[in-house]
């Protein structure tokens, strides 16, 4: 079978001491000793539980369900130095199910070995290893070589691997052969690397789509469920209204100089109902609007809202949105208007102001500042002039860039790097294969250059492939100051938010802060970020929008200055907009999905009981419970009403952007 057929690969006789010694032998070589390692055994035979490994303080997992061993240690975000798979383990789950797991959790760590034993036997063994090829031609895994027999396989994991992106393997792709003959050009919908606010899909790799009848059931279980805990939600509504009625709020109110007329857009979000609170505390008076099909959205029940509105689709009927903009402006004598929005309408707002009477502010960056940010390659030479820290990153508009980069670094001292290629303005519709370059097959790595078609109206970058864990950071600015800032741990559906300290939150505040200054920034932006091999967190892409993470930032006393003065320059950094250390954000109906079984936590934080009791819901508010009501109990099941009749098939419900997930994205 390819490489591991042709002998590179580590081999060893066969029992569970000779295991441990590969492990042992392979480490001490990298200067580490078995003991310090957290070692996972997940091949689950009674018999091989021993003293070697307890004395070693290792994981094993003996008569236990391996997937609700691996399940427990991502609930409490651990990872793995090791981890051993083979035949015999407990439960129904195959070495293939686990591994799967293993990768789509980021349970192993970035250069973490995986141990295969009984690699050469038994019908699962072959199959797995046909994905195992398949990862090792696409640099996700290498070789590690400890003997000249079959029976066990030493793999390392490459260090730039990010967890939740889909392998070769999980695309359905085994050998070089195979990937050829399913066509390489070929892009897979349901495959996607992560990003921010993307949604979190089910641990699948091929399947065949369920029946419309399947999907009617599960859309009437959803609704069912809903309704089943309406109990509950209203009891919680209750208990956070008396509380603000007895002991009053719990938040700080503003003094703005003048009552403006706000229109918050993007109703169906969480974050927008945040931000109509916010202003709306501060006495303004506030308008909602967002698209169809969101007519019953949450927002139109805030207590600050005065009225709502249902706007045309700017991508499909781009004239009578903005006259249905303009009609509203005029109407309700809009001062300013505070998009919230989906990033594929993001960019219409921020080329609106032109089209607007003089007197009307948009907080949003202007259409040229937020191309140049949305846009990887330019806001990557955004960081570059402003002199701040980023991974290295190279502009594809045609298969010839492509080559001449990967030409240009093969004459240069080999730095270890790799290198992902992905599109450089946000597309839920380039779902593409993953693959880290360079690779050895350069016919191979040609083919898969050209299978992007890169032009210069779809452009793609070349960038550095950083290190685990990944975080977020929401700014919001004004005339180049930041007024506001969170930083969290991040992930590819991210449903839960909590302030992450540290060292790396200063960092990432004081690089926020000088880009604001560098550009002279107003507005809201996104930043994602991970580690480059040297340690350092750079940002890897800019989202230049608002964030779910201000539910984060909801009373403080200047969140409602930061969106509507537009001479609001902080005077001290007790003065910029941040959480309470302890504040910590979810949406309780999410988790009770993913504990319901309707998606598997991948790609997304699942809580236990006890990690939620020390928190609250995102949209509760006790001065305004009706969204928190309105968004479990109406907008979410309107929307899967609407899917009864055709029987479309769904991915999840995302209750933070209000939206429910089907196959190829927004």
């Amino acid at each position: 079978r390819g490489a591991l057929a042709r002998g590179s690969l580590s081999v060893v006789a066969s029992g569970m001491a000779e295991v441990f010694e590969i492990l042992a032998d392979l480490k001490k070589a990298d200067g580490v000793q078995l003991e310090d390692l957290a070692t996972w055994d997940l091949r689950g035979e009674p018999k091989r539980v021993g003293s070697e490994r307890q004395l070693m303080g290792n994981k094993a997992v003996g008569s236990c369900d391996a997937q609700t061993f691996l399940s427990s240690r991502a609930a409490a975000r651990e990872m793995a130095d090791a981890i051993i798979l083979g035949t015999g383990q407990a439960g129904s789950a195959t070495p293939a199910d686990l591994y799967q797991q293993v990768m789509s959790h980021g349970l192993l760590k970035a250069g973490g070995l995986l141990v295969l034993d009984a690699a050469s036997e038994k019908q699962e063994m072959a199959s797995f290893m046909e994905k195992i090829e398949a990862d090792i031609n696409a640099s996700v895994l290498s070789l590690r070589k400890a003997g000249m027999q079959d029976r066990v396989v030493v793999a390392e994991l490459s260090k730039g691997w990010s967890p939740g992106m889909p392998t070769p393997s999980m695309c359905g792709l085994s050998t070089p052969e195979a990937e050829s003959s399913a066509g390489l050009r070929q892009r897979k919908p349901a495959q996607s690397a992560p990003s921010p606010e993307k949604p979190c899909q089910p641990d699948v790799a091929v399947a065949q789509a369920p029946s419309p009848w399947s999907a009617r059931l599960r859309t009437m279980w959803a609704i069912a469920f809903l309704w089943a805990c309406s109990p509950l939600l209203l009891l919680w509504a209750f208990v956070a209204w008396t509380r603000h009625r007895v002991f009053g709020a719990a938040f700080t109110r503003g003094s703005p100089k003048k009552q403006l007329r706000v229109l918050v857009t993007g109703g169906k979000m969480s974050k927008a109902s945040a931000v109509a609170r916010a202003v709306g505390r501060d006495g303004h008076k506030v308008f909602t609007a967002e698209i169809l099909p969101y007519r019953f959205c949450h927002t139109r029940f805030c207590t600050y809202v005065s009225k709502h509105y249902v706007l045309p689709r700017p991508t499909v009927q781009p004239k009578e949105w903005e006259a249905a903009i303009q009609a509203i402006v005029a109407e309700q004598k809009i001062d300013l208007i505070i998009p919230c929005t989906a990033p594929v309408e993001s960019s219409a707002y921020a080329h609106l102001r032109e089209r607007l009477p003089p007197h009307v502010r948009v907080f949003a960056f202007d259409g040229e500042t937020s191309d140049e940010l949305d846009n990887k390659f330019t806001f990557n030479q955004v960081l570059v002039k402003a002199g701040l820290r980023c991974p290295e990153t190279a502009n594809m508009e045609c298969l010839e860039d492509a080559v001449e980069f990967f030409r240009r670094k093969e004459g240069m001292p080999d730095d270890g790097k790799q290198y992902i290629v992905k599109p450089a303005v946000y597309d839920p519709k380039a779902r593409t294969e993953i693959l880290f370059l360079p690779i050895p097959d350069k016919e191979r790595q040609l083919e898969y250059l050209k299978s992007r078609s890169a032009s210069k109206e779809v452009p793609y970058v070349i960038q550095e492939v950083l290190q685990n864990p990944e975080y977020g950071s929401f700014a919001i600015f004004n005339k180049g100051a930041l007024t506001g800032f969170e930083f969290f741990e991040s992930a590819a559906s991210c449903l839960v938010y909590r302030q992450k300290r540290g060292k790396d939150y200063d960092d990432v505040l004081e690089l926020n802060r000088g880009l604001g200054k560098a550009m002279n920034l107003t507005g809201q932006l996104t930043l994602d970020l991970m580690y480059t091999a040297s340690g350092d967190m750079v940002p890897i892409e800019c989202n230049p929008r608002i964030h779910s993470a201000v539910c984060t930032l909801e009373g403080h006393q200047f969140i409602g200055a930061a969106y509507t003065d537009p001479e609001h320059v902080p005077r001290s950094n007790a003065e910029v907009v941040t959480s309470k250390p302890d504040t910590f954000r979810y949406w309780v109906m999410d988790q009770l999905f993913l504990m319901a079984g309707f998606w598997k936590p991948k790609n997304c934080f699942k809580l236990s009981l006890a990690e939620m009791a020390t928190g609250t819901d995102a949209i509760l508010c006790g001065d305004d419970p009706m969204p928190f009501l309105a968004m479990y109990l109406l907008q979410i099941p309107s929307l899967l009403a609407l899917e009864l009749l055709p029987g479309t098939p769904w991915l999840k419900v995302d209750f933070c952007i209000g939206k429910i997930v089907k196959e190829g994205g927004d």
